[in-house]
This record gives C-alpha cells, structure tokens and sequence, in this order.
C-alpha cells in the first residue's frame, strides 16, 4: 500500500483524474482517499489503462446507474460525498459519463469561504497598518521596544500572509477549474463580425464611440434602459471589454433591440443554450466566480412585443431580492468593520484636526461610502422592480 498526500486535489479534478490515469499506468491503483488528510492510497498491481472521473454528489448510492455500468464505469472509492469511478475502455469510446454540476457548486462554495477569509485577513491587515500610520502621525514615531514576544508579532503576521496567499491561489485555482468544468468563458464579443483593419477604419471615420461605466450591475434596469436608448440614437453596441467596464459602439442607424441584464451563481452551459435557442444574443459575461453578470440582447419589429427574458414578473422580483441579499451580506460586513475602526481611530485622535487627516481613517471611510452605495442601489434596484410589479398587477 502507497500514500500520497495531495492537499489540492480538489482545486483541479480533472488534473487529479489525468494523474490517477499515469498512477494505474504504473501499476499503482487508486484504492481509497482520506479527504481528512488529502491523502490518496495505491496498491500496487499490473500496469492498467484506466479513465477515471470524480463526483460530488450528496445523493449519492452505493450502486452505479444502469447506463454508467452499460458504458463500462466502475467504482473505485469513495470518500464522504465525493465518488471515483473509472473505465477500461477507450476515453474516445466513452459516450457516457458523471454530472460535474456538484462539484461546481461545491467548489464555488469553497471559494465563498476563502473570499470571506480573505476580506476578514486584509481588513484586519489593513487596520494593524492604520493604527501604527496613525500613531506615526500624531506622535511624530513610532518607539519600538525590544520584547522576545515581537516573535510571536512576526508569526501571526506570517500566518496572516500566508493565508492571504493561500486564499488567492484558491480562488485563482477553483476558478479556472469551474470555468473549465462549466464550459463558459471570461467574456464576450463578436470579434469575427468586425476584424481590427475595419475597426481601425472606423474609428478613423469618427464612427467609432466609447464610453465607460462603472458598477452599472447594481442598477441594472438603468444600464438596460441606456443601452436601448443608444440603439436608438444610432449607437450600436459592438463589444464590452472583460471586466464589463468599456462599452465600444459603432455610429449607424437606430434599432429596436431590447437589452436584458441576468445575474446567475456560476450558470451552466444548458443556461446559455436556452437564451440562444429562445434568440437572444449574449453582448457580455463577467468572469467573477462569484458572481455571472449577463448582458443579452434581442431584436425585435414594430408590430412584435417587446422580448422579456423572464415572463413571469413574481419570478423576476425574487430574482432581484437574492441579488440584493447577495450584495448585502457581501458588504455589510465590510461596512460594518470599517466602520469599527475609524470609530477607534477617531476616539484616540487628540484632536478635531486629526481626525480628518489624509490618514488610514480617511480612506477606511471611503471604502464605507463605496461599499455602502452598492447596497443602496442595489436595493433601490429591488424597490422599483416591486414598484412595477405592483403597477403591472392592477
């Protein structure tokens, strides 16, 4: 019996699956996982060609399904929710194989977490550095005191990085795999219908307009209402930059194109497939794992109704109320911990004068203002939404 230990196996499946294939290769066959101790078990036997696929399933059986045994797959362990099977056949035989959404749900799930432990380790970062800026300010230096327990002040700061490093590698990691696993992309826009020569050409002739948007995804219904009333001024939308902040439009004639914005925690292919076949047009999706921000539009003539991608407007206000609580449990906490700070930092100040200073206090407050306006728009995003829906309902 062999172990290996492999922290992150999770972050990769498909990876870890590759690298179970090359252990059977050399007569190592995965038995058993610990997923306390991320360690893997191998015995040792003839060399095998082998296909393996992981699962995470909550509803998982003892028993394979009939069409996964039909296509050959067996199991080869088991580990608390995850499931590993595996195949003898072929890979380009194998028509048939295990549902990956619960591992996508499960990872974004772990990238929750780490962001959370992420924006908890920078605030309290942020704040150790504000206070000591702070002291340096009013008192001129800073006395440092020689103590052996300055060594204990070194290793949680140590630990303190090394957990911010942690996070970011994590959520770098998962996020690549998701988005490998799910089959979306980081963005999008039609580069095939313009190439650069034409779009260089354009903009020589004065046709070519840019303009700049920021965090429009807490107010979505206005962004909407924008971009149609581009359309109709002429202004048609070629491509969005990837982080959704740069809108280029193409000077031509006005067209009755309505414009539909959609927020999804991690959509799946099927998503995307639906909204095609239905005709509509994807202009942008955001490359957040946390959060799928989606920009649609779809043509329509004079005598059509006006194309809603959510018919059901009960459906689309609750839609909007999990966006909101999204948002608020997102920033809330940062208010409130910025807040708590600049609240000590003004009680140590000795004077009226200190506390306005271009100091940590004031840049903890505009972190405040900032984040406290997401939550206000995107609340009073979910109050007109209500307001309609009331309208629509008498």
């Amino acid at each position: 019996m062999k172990k290996i230990y492999r922290p992150f196996w999770s972050y990769d499946v498909k990876q870890t699956e590759d690298w179970l294939a090359e252990m059977a290769a050399q007569g190592l066959i995965f038995t058993k996982l610990n997923r306390w101790t991320r360690c893997f078990y191998f015995q040792e036997q003839e060399p095998a060609t082998r296909v393996y696929r992981i699962a995470y399933d909550k509803m998982k059986t003892s028993v394979l399904p009939k069409t996964l045994q039909a296509e050959g797959w067996q199991k080869a362990g088991t580990a608390g929710k995850w499931e590993f099977i595996f195949n003898e056949q072929p890979e380009n035989a194998i028509k048939t194989t295990l549902v990956r959404d619960g591992i996508i749900k499960h990872n974004r799930m772990i990238t929750y977490i780490y962001y959370g432990i992420s924006f908890y380790v920078a605030g309290m970062l942020m704040a150790n550095i504000s206070m000591l800026a702070s002291s340096y300010r009013q008192d001129g230096g800073v006395d440092i005191v020689e103590s052996p327990l300055w060594l204990l002040t070194f290793i949680f700061f140590a630990i303190l990085l090394g957990i911010m490093v942690l996070g970011i590698y994590s959520i770098a990691k998962i996020t690549g795999t998701n988005k490998e696993l799910d089959g979306t992309t980081d963005g999008f826009w039609p580069v095939d219908e313009i190439d650069q020569q034409s779009e260089k050409e354009l903009k020589r002739a004065g046709r070519w307009v840019t303009k700049v948007k920021f965090s429009w995804m807490y107010s979505p219904d206005k962004m909407e209402k924008w971009l149609e009333s581009m359309e109709q001024r002429g202004l048609n939308l070629y491509r969005v930059n990837k982080i959704g902040t740069i809108f280029h439009f193409v000077k031509g004639e006005p067209r009755r194109i309505v414009y539909s914005i959609d927020y999804q925690r991690g959509p799946t292919e099927s998503y995307f497939a639906i909204h095609h076949e239905a005709g509509w047009h994807e202009e942008f999706t955001s490359f957040s794992n946390m959060e799928k921000w989606t920009i649609w539009s779809k043509t329509y003539g004079e005598t059509e109704e006006r194309p809603q991608l959510y018919s059901d407007q009960s459906s689309r206000l609750k839609h909007a109320k999990r966006i909101a609580l999204t948002y608020t449990a997102m920033f809330s906490p940062l208010v409130a911990f910025y807040i708590y700070f600049i609240i000590n930092i003004m009680i140590s100040a000795d004077t009226i004068q200190d506390r306005f200073l271009w100091n940590s206090s004031g840049m903890m407050l505009l972190a405040v203002l900032i984040f406290g306006t997401f939550i206000v728009r995107i609340w009073s995003y979910y109050g007109r939404l209500r307001k309609q829906a009331a309208a629509w309902s008498n």
